[in-house]
């Protein structure tokens, strides 16, 4: 593990809805999350305040939530996928969304991929929050825009640029639909960046 993700951050998170909380944990930690929709339903973060390593504030930020986070290593760097803490132990292969071998992942990094691809979508600058299903061949249906990158032409395009992605293999039957994406600004010390970024 580098010593970047056991740097102790300055974080400011008060007790919200769980899906904030963690946008504002990303932002912080420069880590996208993916993770069920669903699963966020209802549920209310522990605040964090103080200088903490990243994993540590994570831990804390889930505490009574009944979810815990698993790191998966991607192209683009490491991802969090959120899953419930009570996921049998019989599972061990459990990457995040449940028995899945990676396929998380493999839909982060193609649909980063895909992104980076277009002058117009490039990531770097903006955020947003994507929801997405893939259907039994890996095409790609259904994106939304659930959080706006502040560019209407870019979300226009980010939606043409998503609904084109042809995932390299088939979905597993038990992936949980929609999947959601969160996508952050980079910066020169952090983050995933594009192929050829400067």
């Amino acid at each position: 593990m580098s010593r970047a993700a056991d740097q102790a951050l300055d974080f400011d998170i008060p007790a919200l809805a769980l899906g904030d909380a963690l946008k504002r944990y990303a932002a912080v930690t420069r880590q996208p999350a993916l993770f069920r929709s669903e699963i966020l339903l209802g549920l209310t973060s522990s605040a964090v305040h103080g200088m903490y390593a990243p994993d540590v504030a994570l831990g804390l930020l889930l505490e009574g939530t009944g979810l815990v986070a698993e790191k998966v290593r991607t192209g683009s760097g490491i991802t969090l996928a959120l899953k419930p803490a009570d996921t049998p132990a019989t599972t061990p292969r459990a990457a995040g969304l449940g028995s899945l071998a990676g396929y998380p992942s493999l839909v982060q990094a193609q649909v980063w991929e895909a992104l980076c691809a277009s002058a117009r979508t490039r990531p770097g600058t903006y955020r947003s929050l994507l929801r997405l299903e893939v259907d039994g061949t890996g095409q790609v249906r259904r994106p939304r825009l659930l959080g706006p990158s502040g560019d209407a032409s870019r979300d226009a395009a980010m939606l043409e640029v998503l609904q084109g992605v042809h995932l390299a293999q088939a979905p597993p039957p038990d992936l949980p639909q929609p999947l959601t994406l969160l996508i952050l600004p980079t910066d020169s010390r952090s983050g995933p960046r594009c192929r050829g970024a400067s």
